[in-house]
């Protein structure tokens, strides 16, 4: 791990910012025992309180420069440590995997990639974010590298109860897809956006998973020149869709000027690079 690593500078020049990460569980996820550490370092080396960063990270201010060393090997006992700064792949971000609406629950790929991409060094900042559903929480497409997880649905022949399950809020269809007729369910595949909300809540059977899979959006970023990514590909297996990543993260590695975003490789090189 670099010296410097999760290490963010304050306007006090003996004072700095911890950015601490959990490898595991994972992203977002903190057990008792590792919210209790996080509680006693900030109150007895910071200033008693801690923030909690769009990436789903932990900053504790207000530490003097000379605990760092202490308060890293603390966090180590307990599956946390300090990174998600610099020229790297930041925290991996993921919702929660017991969300209702999850298509396909990513937090075990957010571990991984985590586990396997903290310390990885990069020309700029990578974002990734992986999203269960369609809803996007981790906000995917505006991220570097983003995930959406999808559901294609079949009509099986088992026969519709018309309970309306399917096309009522809130855990129904969002986008008007669904249509219950006289002989049954009828879903409009241009409106369908491959979430899978119905296949949840069709007790039936009428509706149900006939596959799933995972969408690759690339190029997105926040910050003062926001970009919305583009789609990239679709994988069909956690494992196809890690080797993707790491194919991206290899080519962008080519390919980026020193500080460059993926997005700005996009613009000056074309999606098609990235394909190669």
């Amino acid at each position: 791990m670099n010296d410097l690593s999760g290490i963010v500078g304050m306007r006090s020049p003996d004072r700095v910012v911890l950015r601490v990460r959990s490898l595991s569980p994972y992203t977002a996820e903190l057990t008792s025992e590792q919210i209790g550490v996080i509680a006693d370092i900030a109150e007895r080396c910071g200033a008693g309180f801690v923030h909690v960063t769009p990436r789903q990270t932990v900053e504790i201010p207000f530490i003097e420069k000379g605990y760092i060393a202490q308060i890293r090997e603390r966090l180590s006992q307990c599956g946390l440590s300090t990174g998600s700064t610099g020229n790297s792949v930041r925290h991996v971000t993921a919702c929660s995997r017991w969300c209702l609406f999850n298509s396909s629950p990513m937090s075990g790929v957010a571990e991984r990639l985590n586990n396997d991409l903290a310390i990885r060094e990069l020309p700029g900042k990578v974002d990734i974010s992986l999203s269960g559903c369609d809803f996007s929480c981790v906000r995917s497409r505006t991220s570097d590298i983003g995930v959406i997880a999808r559901t294609d649905v079949e009509i099986t022949d088992k026969k519709c109860k018309k309970c309306s399950l399917c096309i009522k809020e809130p855990l129904g269809c969002q986008v008007d897809a669904i249509r219950i007729t006289d002989d049954g369910v009828e879903i409009d595949t241009e409106r369908c956006v491959r979430c899978g909300f119905c296949t949840n809540v069709c007790r039936p059977g009428t509706l149900r998973v006939r596959s799933r899979g995972f969408d690759i959006i690339i190029g997105g970023r926040g910050g003062i020149k926001p970009a919305e990514g583009v789609y990239f590909k679709t994988e069909g297996t956690e494992e196809s869709l890690m080797n993707t990543i790491r194919k991206i993260l290899d080519r962008y590695s080519e390919l980026a000027l020193d500080g460059e975003r993926i997005a700005d490789v996009l613009q000056r090189e074309g999606k098609e690079v990235f394909l190669r």
